[in-house]
């Protein structure tokens, strides 16, 4: 009797929700090849269109970040649409997806709440002219947008001094106040959205420190010296 690996058991359970789709894999790239259409409907059913996608699924699933490339061209190429001229979406920020993929995703939750809603969020906008809800902005400011927004912090300057405690102490204890400058103890505030930023790894936190840090700086001479 084969035994079926997770993601093949998982996929039959996507495939329910969706069944125009495919896998196959890849020796080549070492992951999934889910390839077929997404039909897309509104809130009440009806139908509004149908994608033509590939979803890349790396062989450490359920521990990973999927790529997903929309080949239909139906979003405009462009970087204010999230995707990249050869059809590369960019669903989510990189902060969200690292988080949940260390946490492990579920193939059907994940296509879901993640790839569907990226397109139906699409053709809201090629219908509306904007998105339903709000959208990251680019590159740093999507950055620091993410921390304020995600993890329920008031401005940049709570978020750096978040972001130095976690990179500069080996611990902090549920009963010490919390570093977002709240005067609540950490149990009450931001225990969770610590444990989660700790996800994303020393490395990419210290970047996203020094980059914040340097872009106030900058921001403070520029209006020092307009």
């Amino acid at each position: 009797m084969i035994t079926k690996s997770q993601f093949e058991r998982d996929f039959e359970d996507a495939q329910e929700r969706f069944p125009k789709l495919r896998y196959s894999w890849s020796e080549e790239l070492k992951c999934w090849i889910i390839a077929g259409e997404l039909d897309i409907c509104d809130t009440k059913g009806f139908y509004w269109n149908t994608f033509d996608i590939f979803i890349l699924v790396p062989k450490a699933y359920p521990y990973c970040v999927p790529l997903l490339i929309e080949n239909s061209e139906i979003i405009p190429r462009d970087i204010d649409w999230h995707i990249t001229s050869k059809g590369f979406c960019c669903y989510d920020v990189e902060h969200n997806l690292t988080v949940i993929s260390k946490k492990g995703i579920n193939l059907s939750s994940f296509i879901s709440e993640k790839i569907y809603s990226y397109f139906a969020n699409q053709l809201y906008k090629l219908k509306e002219n904007r998105y339903a809800g709000s959208e990251y902005a680019h590159h740093l400011e999507g950055v620091i947008q993410y921390y304020i927004e995600q993890h329920r912090l008031t401005n940049e300057t709570s978020v750096i001094n978040l972001l130095t405690a976690i990179t500069t102490k080996t611990g902090i204890s549920r009963n010490e106040l919390c570093p977002c400058g709240s005067h609540l103890k950490v149990k009450n505030c931001h225990q969770k959205s610590i444990e989660d930023i700790k996800t994303l790894g020393q490395k990419r936190i210290v970047l996203d420190l020094n980059s914040i840090t340097n872009h106030i700086i900058s921001a403070s001479q520029q209006k020092n010296n307009p």
